[in-house]
């Protein structure tokens, strides 16, 4: 199955990969463009990206990931995140992943407030079938809190990997400096389809991300593609 690591907020992916076994296991790679939430981080631009991640035997796991950002014109130059989390099988099917992360944004004085942290609790069928859900409390600085539900299924076929995701990120409170671009909107929709291959420690994968926002929030259509080198200690 495909392992790639597009933040810390989908580092579950690393628990069900065959790499797993071990304590420790690193990542670095590039890709076409950073998008998080249906979201482009990068503005059509490459970037790289990597982390370490750590999981012990009983399910508990925590790491590390980064990557270059460039949002607007005053932006900060990296987005770096920790993680701590706990992968809980129920029985061989049923699995429950609650986690913390930390947001940070390094490069500009003006925009570390934007720091943020965020609770995620997923329920899983055969590692395939999620059903998440995500609450910042102040996101990304606005003291407003921010929340998403989400619902995707992977297909592993051999090295191949298929995926498919909905999300409706919400607002919970807003002012007009903190909504989706209109006075009244405080929702949008995301989807996601993806296909991966695992080759020996390489991930590749090539992704079609959309939202119902417009270009003007960089979360139309886009194309990306990525790939990951990892390593196990």
């Amino acid at each position: 199955m495909i392992r790639a690591v597009l933040s810390a907020s989908t580092a579950l992916a690393l628990l069900a990969s065959p790499l797993s076994q071990a304590e420790f296991q690193a990542h670095i790679g590039a890709t076409s463009e950073y998008i998080r939430d249906g979201i482009s981080y990068t503005r059509g631009n490459p970037t790289l990206q990597g982390g370490l991640m750590y999981q012990h035997s009983s399910g508990v796991y925590g790491g590390i990931w980064g990557s270059g950002v460039e949002m607007k014109e005053d932006s900060p130059d990296f987005e770096t995140d920790a993680y701590l989390g706990w992968y809980l099988p129920l029985s061989d099917r049923f699995a429950i992943d609650t986690s913390v992360t930390h947001y940070q944004f390094i490069g500009d004085s003006d925009v570390e407030i934007d720091a943020y942290n965020e609770l995620t609790v997923r329920a899983l069928y055969d590692d395939a079938l999620l059903i998440g859900w995500r609450q910042a409390p102040d996101y990304l600085g606005s003291e407003h809190k921010k929340s998403a539900w989400e619902l995707g299924y992977t297909v592993h076929t051999g090295s191949f990997s298929i995926e498919m995701l909905t999300a409706r990120h919400r607002y919970l409170s807003y002012d007009d400096d903190f909504n989706f671009g209109d006075d009244r909107r405080d929702n949008y929709w995301q989807f996601r389809l993806g296909v991966g291959r695992s080759y020996g420690p390489y991930d590749y994968q090539l992704s079609l991300e959309r939202t119902n926002l417009g270009n003007d929030f960089d979360g139309g259509t886009n194309f990306l593609f990525s790939i990951q080198r990892y390593f196990s200690f």
